[in-house]
């Protein structure tokens, strides 16, 4: 039985690049995206806000839910500039007894896109994930799409990972059942139908997913690059045995990983 080739990380993202620009050729305007973010860490915010500046996607809506916590004047100059920039904002404040799927799916309601995306604020996206999920799943007609877990940034031990296997959470371009939470884009009609993100604390993502699976949806699990989930120390309420991130380790990196697929190349 002969072995899986890997190519190298710089290899993928070479064909990556190269199908984005065929892909990309096809679409002179995009339909309505509503980006969905609750969010209970103000730092972790600011972060995130500065990420979706670097969009390639030229227009979107966002609708940031903030749990128990008041803008700064740091967020509120962040947002003067992802308006300029033809992001319309919309922000909503939850007491702290509401769940992450109330949040969630509160956001969703009030949404106005044709479709709907969930970012994670601790997460790391690259400049063209919104645009590259988009253009997915309008190609493959599918009801919901998301990225691979490729990519993981292990805060513990400060080191990036490159998962690559020929099954599992990790293969990426396939018909599948999951896909990373913090890369959720689905269409709005779909979400809707699945009953948003439900009302729980937790397993909001497996909530989605599972409904719109249950309707007879399609899920499209495209390559992880261009996001990386991050594994942080203050997410562990246990002791974390971080083999299974490091299992099918092809490459990892000291650090972020660096690359303007990530949006931190220097």
């Amino acid at each position: 039985m002969s072995e899986k080739i890997v190519i190298s990380a710089d290899q993928e993202f070479s064909t990556i690049a190269s199908e984005r620009d065929s892909r990309r050729a096809q679409f002179i305007t995009y339909p309505k995206l509503s980006v969905l973010i609750s969010t209970a860490r103000p730092s972790d915010l600011l972060a995130i806000l500065y990420q979706l500046e670097a969009q390639t996607l030229p227009a979107f809506e966002l609708i940031l839910g903030l749990h128990d916590f008041e803008l700064s004047r740091a967020h509120r100059s962040q947002i003067k500039v992802l308006e300029k920039r033809n992001i319309n904002v919309l922000t909503e404040f939850f007491d702290k007894s509401l769940t992450l799927g109330k949040i969630l799916t509160s956001l969703g309601k009030i949404s106005s896109g044709e479709f709907i995306a969930k970012m994670d604020d601790d997460d790391i996206y690259g400049p063209h994930h919104l645009s590259d999920l988009l253009e997915l799943i309008v190609i493959k007609n599918a009801d919901a799409v998301g990225r691979a877990m490729n990519f993981v940034y292990i805060e513990a031990l400060d080191v990036t990972v490159r998962r690559v296997t020929s099954q599992g959470i990790s293969m990426a371009n396939v018909w599948a059942d999951w896909v990373c939470g913090g890369t959720i884009l689905a269409k709005r009609s779909s979400a809707e139908s699945a009953g948003w993100f439900g009302e729980g604390k937790s397993a909001v993502d497996t909530f989605i997913l599972q409904g719109i699976k249950t309707n007879g949806g399609k899920i499209w699990r495209t390559y992880g690059a261009g996001y990386i989930y991050r594994r942080s120390i203050a997410a562990q309420t246990y002791a974390t045995n971080y083999s299974k991130y490091l299992r099918a380790n092809a490459e990892q990196r000291v650090g972020i990983w660096p690359h303007e697929e990530f949006g931190t190349g220097r």
